[in-house]
C-alpha cells in the first residue's frame, strides 16, 4: 500500500501559506480563520503572507514547528514552495487550489471547511512523496539542495548545452539540446509532461530524465529507480540549475551534481476518495472522444 495510515493527532494549530502577490485572498483567509476559531483551533500565517493581507504573522520556524498541519492556498507553485521549505518539520500539507490546473492541491476553494471537518474526524490519508536531494560541488564548495518537483539544467544564455548523465559510475548518455529535466513522480505532471515526458504515479520512487528540444531525435525520456547513483555534469562554462522553477544556481563544467532520493518525504493530505487516475482523466481529458 503506497498510502500510509499515519494520523496527525489532536489538532490545536493550523499554519497557512498564501500565494505571493495575492492580497485579494484576505477575505478568504479571514473567513477561514473565523471557521477555525469556532473550532478552537489557532491559526498561524507566515509573516510575509500576513503582511500582504494586513494581518499579523509569524516567522517560518514558528509556522512550521508549532502547526499540527499546514494549508497551502494558491496554485501548485505555492504548494511546492511550502513543501520544500517545511518538509524537514514533517508536517502534513493540505493544498487548496486557487490556480487553474492544480494537479497537486487536494481541495478546491469552496471545499476547505468540509475538508478541515474531515481532517478533524480523521477521515483522510497522508501520502508520502519523494524528494530529490542534490549533493552538489559548485565552485569547489559542497552544497545540499532539495527539489520537490524537478531540477532543470540549461545554459545561462539559452544556448545549446551538453549534459552528461552518469549512472553508477558509468557514462549512460550525453544530452545535447536546450536543457534536461530531472523530475520526481510528483513533478511528472509539471514541466516534464509539457516537455513530452511520461506520467508516473505520484507515490512511486523514480527519477525521470526528460530532454528539452534535443539535437538528436532519438533522445527520449528515461525513468530510473532511485536505487541508482546518479551524477550530472555539463561541458560548458555557463550553465544554470533551476530547482522547482524557483531557485537558480550557476554551474560550470567543473561542478558535479550528485542526485539521490532524500531520506525525508513530503507529506500530502488526501481525501480517501481522491483518485489520481480520476484527476488525470478530468484534467487531461483522457477518454474523451472527438465528435
Amino acid at each position: 500500500m503506497l498510502s500510509i495510515s499515519e494520523r496527525i493527532g489532536k489538532i490545536k494549530t493550523v499554519g497557512i501559506r498564501l500565494r505571493p502577490n495575492s492580497p485579494r485572498l484576505r477575505d478568504y483567509v479571514l473567513n477561514l480563520k473565523l471557521f477555525l476559531d469556532a473550532l478552537d483551533v489557532e491559526t498561524l500565517i507566515g509573516e510575509e503572507c500576513a503582511a500582504m493581507i494586513g494581518l499579523s504573522g509569524v516567522d517560518d520556524y514558528a509556522l512550521y514547528s508549532r502547526s499540527d498541519f499546514l494549508v497551502s492556498i494558491g496554485g501548485d507553485g505555492t504548494l511546492i514552495a511550502l513543501a520544500r521549505n517545511s518538509f524537514k518539520y514533517e508536517k502534513p500539507i493540505l493544498g487548496v487550489n486557487m490556480g487553474t490546473l492544480g494537479f497537486l492541491a487536494d481541495v478546491q476553494a469552496n471545499e476547505i471547511e468540509s475538508a478541515i471537518d474531515r481532517i478533524l474526524k480523521h477521515d483522510y490519508e497522508i501520502d508520502k512523496r519523494m524528494i530529490i536531494q542534490i549533493n552538489a560541488e559548485i565552485g569547489g564548495k559542497k552544497q545540499v539542495m532539495h527539489a520537490v518537483n524537478d531540477l532543470v539544467v540549461r545554459h545561462q544564455k539559452m544556448r545549446m548545452i551538453h549534459i552528461d548523465l552518469v549512472i553508477d559510475g558509468t557514462l549512460a548518455n550525453t544530452y545535447y539540446g536546450d536543457a534536461l529535466i530531472v523530475a520526481t513522480p510528483t513533478g511528472a505532471t509539471g514541466y516534464n509532461l509539457s516537455a513530452g515526458g511520461p506520467i508516473v504515479f505520484p507515490r512511486a520512487k523514480n527519477f525521470i530524465f526528460t530532454p528539452i528540444c534535443p539535437h538528436s531525435l532519438n533522445q527520449r525520456s528515461l525513468v530510473l529507480p532511485t536505487s541508482f547513483d546518479v551524477e550530472l555534469r555539463i561541458r560548458e562554462k555557463e550553465g544554470v540549475m533551476i530547482i522547482d522553477g524557483q531557485d537558480m544556481t550557476p554551474i560550470s563544467q567543473l561542478d558535479r551534481l550528485a542526485i539521490s532520493m532524500s531520506d525525508s518525504f513530503v507529506k500530502m493530505i488526501r481525501r480517501p476518495e481522491r483518485n489520481f487516475f480520476n484527476a488525470i482523466r478530468a484534467k487531461l481529458n483522457w477518454g474523451e472522444l472527438n465528435s
